[in-house]
């Protein structure tokens, strides 16, 4: 197996690589842009202290979440291959030779996702900065600069992700008994979570929650959120991470009189509990980001009084930063949604198989859809707590973050909407293959 091989696979599964470059593309977009601000405040001087403030106090987690984002997409990409690499596995490939393979694909689709990405980064990065004039923070007449340094670090690092996630992936996709393929369209055990897994989300939890209780500890001025916006990181990505254990308890509503389809779809959610958590670790991390920083932003803001004060003249470019992440943290959710429903074309073919109609095909997705948006939300207030109530303490002296209710319900609203908006064309397409025809697909 070789380079044609793997371009080869590219092109039969276009579809979920696109999913994995689209994230790939957007991160190294995010990441480009604090670089080009921090080179830019390094080559200008003394002078443009919040050009090297704003990266170091946004840049670190922003990494953490482009790095999340990009391995649980390339991760998903590679677990819906599973029978495929068993297959290759039963044709006598070493578990070497396939995870070779695998790397191949995922540099295939990596390499020209962040070279169409670093353009993007640097006009974002051109945005901020303009917004930094603009509030009189940097000297008029600044102009975006951007070295090969830069770009040479920010390739490397996305492109280290990816690899890295594509060799955890096949690591364990190449462990699964190559007679697994002949099970052509049977549904995969739930298993239980990889000790790997376990100890890095319980781990991520700790150092989450240090950082929140070392928050009310911070002096009250503009670094006080270097500490808590990474504590609600950490403790999102920490409960991604455990996010197919919570999805396990569904069970218990397919038990409940709420009808067939609910049933159904908490059986699946129960039974497929690992594509679960893949599917609903975004949407935790979304609501964390979005809701912490948001309403941070909003607690600094009600106890600015001057208009000339810092903390008003940087509240818009906190935004824009804000709604930057928030809008790569909604593209990893719905290229993960859309690959990980475009991938269900078998299971639906035999429900149409079993005697179930469209419509009820359609209403269980929905149902799945509903309740991982539910547990998301869930999940994701535990990390906006994380955030806003020490930074709110040390701010207000309330451990209530000040801001709008609507708020946090448009951020939970966006994110059924996200699930409901990403899954249900994706399933209309899918339920227009035949049945027949559904099954035979890989």
């Amino acid at each position: 197996m070789g380079w044609r091989l793997a371009f080869a696979t590219v092109r039969a599964h276009l579809g979920s690589y696109l999913a994995s470059a689209g994230v790939t593309l957007a991160g190294t977009a995010l990441l480009t842009a604090f670089a080009s601000l921090l080179e830019t405040g390094l080559a200008t001087g003394r002078d443009s202290g919040f050009l090297i403030m704003l990266p170091a106090i946004l840049g670190g987690w922003t990494v953490a979440i482009v790095g999340f984002g990009v391995v649980s997409t390339v991760s998903l990409t590679i677990q819906h291959r599973e029978r495929e690499l068993a297959l290759l596995r039963s044709i006598a490939a070493t578990p070497r030779q396939v995870r070779r393979n695998v790397v191949r694909e995922t540099v295939i689709a990596a390499v020209p996702a962040i070279a169409a990405g670093v353009a993007p980064g640097v006009g974002l990065g051109a945005i901020v900065l303009g917004r930094l004039v603009d509030a009189g923070l940097v000297a008029d007449g600044t102009t975006v600069q951007v070295g090969w340094r830069g770009i040479a670090f920010v390739a490397g690092m996305s492109l280290l992700t990816a690899v890295g996630a594509a060799l955890i992936s096949s690591r364990r996709a190449v462990s699964i008994p190559p007679v697994r393929a002949l099970a052509a369209a049977a549904p995969q055990p739930a298993r239980a979570l990889g000790r790997g897994r376990v100890l890095s989300g319980v781990a991520l939890l700790a150092v989450g929650l240090a950082l929140s209780f070392g928050t009310l500890f911070m002096e009250n001025g503009p670094l006080l959120s270097s500490t808590a916006g990474p504590a609600g990181v950490a403790v999102a990505v920490g409960l991604a991470l455990l996010s197919p254990a919570a999805l396990r308890p569904v069970s218990r509503l397919s038990e409940a009189r709420l009808g067939a389809t609910v049933r159904l779809a908490a059986r699946n959610l129960h039974a497929g509990a690992r594509q679960g958590g893949a599917v609903a670790s975004p949407l935790i991390l979304l609501v964390g980001i979005a809701g912490g920083t948001l309403y941070m932003q909003s607690t600094e803001d009600s106890v600015t009084h001057r208009g000339d004060d810092v903390s008003a003249q940087l509240a818009p470019v906190n935004y824009l930063v804000v709604a930057m992440i928030i809008a790569f943290t909604a593209i990893v959710v719905v290229n993960t949604l859309i690959a990980a429903t475009r991938r269900r074309r078998r299971e639906f073919g035999l429900l149409r198989l079993s005697a179930a109609t469209r419509r009820q095909v359609m209403w269980m997705v929905a149902a799945e859809g509903a309740i991982t948006a539910v547990l998301a939300v869930a999940l994701g207030t535990v990390a906006v707590a994380a955030t806003t109530v020490p930074y709110s303490l040390v701010k207000t002296g309330s451990p209530i973050a000040t801001g709008p209710g609507w708020m946090y319900a448009a951020i939970a609203g966006a994110a059924l909407l996200l699930v409901l908006a990403a899954t249900i064309p994706t399933a209309v397409s899918a339920l227009r293959v035949r049945p027949v025809d559904a099954l035979t697909s890989v």
